[in-house]
């Protein structure tokens, strides 16, 4: 009954909860003039008091009037800032404005006026950011990251005033973000936004679509939580609806002609790189953990008369794990090319993990399987993944093997420990890729 009474006598006060509100709808003239304007604002007058809510809006009445007469577009800006603001200091401006729409004012007083007591447009993005760090408090980490991805959003939206920030602005930097490369590639690596977007960049080096969307969380978190609820600056977010649909991008698996070709033409390669390629098809293991070993972690087996390799730590807890050499590799002169010593088996590897990238894909003759599935060196993992488990491998196994947490028994996996040698020779002997 309170709030229908408010409302009816004074249209522009409302009451949410305890608090009082502003609110006032853009006739349709401003908006066909200025398209960025949303359809109406509220802003919190921050009292629960009636009456001074209402003496609040009341000082708004000069300059409601010069808004429903003005035609200029530039000004109707500025005026759109100033009705927002209901702090004491503007009261003389919005007094002087109305006289000189009346004729108490002769032009040059109005020009000298509005010279006098122009009022900024709002706020602009790299101000609301700075404050919007602050007050998410951040590891140092967390901020390089974040900031990596507000450097690209203010690329495409501009340092402007945040009012003039619509929806469309946002997917159009959206849209945008996505046609750049990955930065932890070269040449990419090294250059500006401005020349990364004069390049053609092949789809392969595109950032991914959960990067994209990792932008429109920023986003989101910087307009709607900070701009909207925190400070008011904003009465509704220009993110509000905006959606970015991440695309199925799996990684593919090659079939036993394709590896059979990449490890042929990894001969022309660098004698490293074609060891690690086949260390990687024929265990299954990660990049980086290959990358990692050391000729220490390569160890012998009496129960079993066999070799195999530590991993120390990997990705997840289970990805720590020791795996069986592939006899083919032993045959062909693996642990004779390790010798012995303490440094890293492939240190370039280690330090430059891009060189795994790049000359894997050097080998392939098309990038994607028939399902449309990327093919990349991850995809080593896939195939030897895809081979044990068409073989019959029991399941825990080779998850063990692989690195997987074991899943699928409920409760019995938490009595499941680490198999021994002799039960998971099998998984890696059933992988060859013979004709």
């Amino acid at each position: 009954m309170v709030q229908q009474l408010v409302q009816s006598r004074h249209p522009h006060v409302i009451l949410r909860g305890k608090t009082y509100y502003f609110r006032y709808a853009y006739p349709r003239h401003l908006r066909s003039l200025c398209p960025w304007l949303p359809v109406e604002v509220k802003r919190s007058l921050r009292t629960s008091s009636f009456s001074e809510a209402v003496s609040l809006v009341e000082s708004k009445k000069s300059l409601l009037h010069v808004l429903s007469c003005c035609s200029d577009s530039s000004l109707v800006e500025e005026l759109c800032a100033i009705l927002l603001d209901f702090s004491d200091g503007i009261k003389q401006w919005v007094k002087a404005q109305y006289q000189a729409l009346t004729g108490g004012y002769t032009k040059p007083q109005v020009v000298s006026v509005v010279k006098r007591k122009k009022t900024p447009r709002g706020p602009k993005l790299s101000r609301v950011w700075s404050e919007f760090v602050a007050w998410k408090n951040w590891s140092d980490r967390r901020a390089r990251n974040n900031q990596v991805l507000f450097n690209n959003l203010k690329y495409f939206l501009g340092d402007i005033a945040v009012i003039r920030i619509s929806k469309a602005d946002i997917r159009s930097a959206l849209e945008s973000i996505s046609k750049l490369p990955v930065r932890n590639k070269r040449p990419y690596s090294r250059m500006t936004i401005r020349e990364m977007l004069k390049r053609n960049i092949p789809e392969s080096d595109l950032i991914s679509d959960k990067l994209v969307k990792e932008h429109l969380k920023l986003a989101q978190g910087l307009f709607n939580s900070f701009m909207v609820r925190e400070r008011d600056i904003l009465q509704v977010s220009p993110t509000e609806g905006v959606r970015w649909e991440v695309q199925d991008r799996r990684f593919g698996c090659l079939n036993d002609a394709q590896v059979r070709g990449v490890i042929q033409r990894a001969k022309t390669k660098p004698e490293w790189f074609e060891w690690f390629l086949k260390l990687a098809l024929y265990s299954g293991a990660r990049r980086s953990e290959i990358a990692a070993l050391r000729p220490a972690d390569v160890r012998f087996c009496h129960d079993t008369q066999r070799h195999y390799f530590v991993i120390h730590k990997g990705k997840t807890k289970a990805a720590k794990r020791v795996v069986p050499l592939h006899n083919k590799l032993v045959e062909e002169g693996l642990l004779d090319w390790i010798g012995e010593g303490s440094e890293l088996i492939f240190p370039i590897a280690a330090n430059t993990p891009n060189r795994v990238t790049d000359n894997f894909a050097s080998l392939l003759d098309v990038h994607k399987t028939d399902m449309g599935e990327r093919l990349v060196f991850h995809s080593t993992r896939h195939t030897v993944i895809t081979k044990i488990r068409s073989s019959g491998v029991n399941t825990p196994l080779l998850q063990q093997v692989i690195g997987h947490e074991k899943t699928g028994a409920g409760v019995t996996d938490r009595y499941t420990h680490s198999f021994q040698m002799k039960d998971v020779l099998s998984v890696i002997d059933c992988i060859t890729y013979e004709a």
